[in-house]
């Protein structure tokens, strides 16, 4: 393994150019004809030696074919900023210099001058609690409140129908709107809400149906979801699992949310958007509700598809701020105000949402916001919403105690940076959309010496993978993918990270927080997860990488505003060095935890057995 790692370091040297590092070739451009480049790279190799050892000629003639093919994607523009990407990242991200960064699903990573503009309000400005009366509280209020429109508008959500409430992160939001509906619920003759969502969604999307009193549903596919839509006026529709769970086993009036991802956070297919629109215009759900995790689907999308048309949007939406801008850490709940008053009769209050409260006698409290009685409405059967719910004030009544008003703050310098910088959001979608394309090409065309892939990528289903990269609608610049040996056994994608981190290449590696998409994707039946938990696998990059000879997680390589080609090749060429050699040793996570563990850490065995070339 020290043999790989070793390599693996040496590859990604900070300052080296990497798509032709391994053979020594620095002059190119990206016009060089591919015969130029076999010229170039031939006058160079003679004598050459890569980490002590000379290259077979095997290795040599997959280089050659990675240069070809890198020669002829490179004819695309390298940019569709009004700079060139590789200015961009010169100036506004010289700490991205020591390594690869391709874990943008995470996070994205900020621009120099955010933190710099920010810093510089922080230095010149006083800036108070905005819940007190005085000047430097009246600056953090004006603040918050040109913010909140600046965010809400960058996202193409109208002020007048939208509003957005300031929370912790992505999760907080979906954490929000779910207490909301669980003490709405209790207030209503059921006494509970039912709750559908997609199996890609996210683990925070999924850990909403613990609050339904055991009313929800998991649809299992895009088709599950069409079919539940087109027959929702059919009463006797059940779940195929839970027959307690269909939405219209009770009557008409029941409480009902759906929830799921406008990207997956696995393999960063993009489900539909019309969902929302058919959902609401469907005869029988006037009192069902839409959730959309938009965290994913913000980095690089536009966001005016989901928000353009107030009628097609959905009723709530979060996202996270930092993975569109690297800085704040800061999420949001955007609410359609049509549908907002849903929200009004959450139990808890927090200072700052509330207008009055008693402790003396007999307890109340008025809440700022709506003060609507939507459990009225339900009890009626009367559609929720309408123009009565659709003034402003809904986050007043919902942001719990004191706003992180210094993020706020630097929440618009980033928006400034971000439009200064890119343009605008289509731009960023065309660039990603590029490099997503190229990644997924030079992933998926990696072999060994004897034919066998070197990776496994997971897109959506029985769909050309080229074809899906090239749609912005369809899927996002990320690549979900195992690696296989030579043998067509899978490597541990732990062991594929640690390697990948050990050479400066910043991925991620597991369930990524997926649980549905990832083994549907791994193909998994329910007792198969269940001997999986049964053998100790758990989450998270010291879980069990291969148990009985099925991979438990995948390997995740996201791009981000500020993606290069460079990031793109790095990354291509570090899995052709590592892995396709004629001599690899075997890395095999440990499934027992030694006895001197006590638990902790990942351990791995290098054994002796080499790859077969074939």
């Amino acid at each position: 393994m020290m043999n790989r790692l070793a390599t693996s370091r040496r590859l990604l040297s900070p300052g080296r150019r990497h798509a032709f590092l391994c053979l020594g070739v620095s002059d190119v451009r990206p016009t060089t004809s591919a015969a130029a480049l076999l010229s170039v790279v031939s006058s160079r190799s003679s004598g050459r030696s890569w980490g002590g050892t000379k290259r077979s000629l095997a290795s040599m003639s997959i280089a050659f074919q990675d240069i070809q093919s890198l020669s002829q994607q490179s004819q695309a523009p390298t940019s569709h900023y009004d700079r060139p990407v590789e200015a961009i990242r010169e100036d506004e991200y010289p700490h991205m210099n020591n390594g690869i960064y391709l874990d943008h699903s995470g996070t994205t990573i900020y621009a120099r001058s955010t933190v710099e503009r920010f810093a510089h309000k922080m230095r010149t400005g006083l800036y108070g609690n905005p819940h007190s009366a005085n000047e430097p509280a009246k600056l953090s209020g004006d603040v918050v409140d040109d913010v909140r429109v600046k965010a809400l508008r960058f996202l193409g959500a109208d002020p007048q129908h939208f509003d957005l409430v300031f929370v912790a992160n992505a999760t907080a939001a979906i954490k929000l709107v779910a207490d909301s509906f669980r003490d709405l619920a209790e207030q209503t003759r059921a006494g509970s809400f039912w709750y559908g969502y997609h199996r890609d969604a996210h683990t925070s999307i999924v850990g909403v149906r613990e609050l339904t009193h055991g009313e929800h549903r998991c649809f299992e596919s895009d088709g599950e979801v069409d079919e539940w839509l087109d027959n929702a006026s059919q009463k006797n529709l059940r779940n195929k699992r839970h027959s307690s769970s269909s939405p219209f086993s009770s009557s008409s009036s029941t409480l009902r949310l759906f929830g799921y991802p406008g990207q997956s956070n696995l393999t960063g297919r993009r489900l539909p958007l019309s969902w929302t629109r058919k959902l609401r215009e469907t005869k029988g759900m006037q009192n069902t509700y839409s959730l959309l995790d938009g965290a994913a689907l913000a980095m690089t999308s536009p966001m005016h598809h989901v928000f353009g048309d107030p009628d097609s949007a959905p009723d709530f939406c979060c996202v996270s701020f930092y993975k569109i801008f690297g800085f704040p850490d800061l999420g949001g709940l955007i609410v359609r105000k049509y549908s907002g008053h849903i929200l009004a009769l959450r139990k808890y209050f927090g200072g700052g949402t509330v207008s009055l409260v008693s402790t003396i006698g007999q307890a109340w409290h008025m809440s700022k916001g709506l003060e609507t009685t939507a459990a009225a409405a339900i009890e009626d059967g009367a559609a929720p919403g309408g123009e009565q719910h659709a003034a402003g004030g809904l986050h007043e009544g919902l942001e719990d105690g004191t706003l992180p008003f210094h993020s706020i703050l630097a929440l618009g310098e980033a928006i400034d940076v971000h439009k200064e910088l890119y343009g605008s959001m289509e731009n960023v979608s065309r660039h990603t959309t590029q490099l997503g394309k190229r990644l997924y090409r030079g992933i998926s065309g990696l072999r060994y010496a004897n034919g066998q892939p070197v990776c496994k990528v997971y897109c959506e289903a029985g769909m050309d993978g080229d074809e899906i990269y090239d749609d912005a609608k369809r899927q996002g610049a990320t690549v979900a993918f195992n690696v296989f040996r030579p043998d067509g056994s899978y490597e541990s994608y732990a062991a594929v990270e640690a390697m990948a981190n050990e050479g400066g290449l910043y991925i991620r590696s597991g369930g990524v927080c997926c649980p549905g998409g990832v083994f549907a994707a791994l193909q998994y039946e329910p007792w198969q997860l269940n001997r999986a938990r049964s053998a100790g696998h758990h989450c998270g990059s010291d879980g069990l990488g291969v148990i009985h000879e099925l991979p438990t997680g995948v390997v995740r390589a996201s791009l981000g505003a500020m993606s290069t080609t460079r990031d793109v090749d790095s990354f291509i060429s570090f899995l052709r060095d590592t892995f396709i050699e004629k001599e690899t040793p075997v890395l095999t996570p440990v499934s027992e935890v030694d006895d001197d563990d006590h638990g902790v850490g990942h351990q791995y065995r290098e054994q002796a057995a080499a790859y077969s070339s074939g």
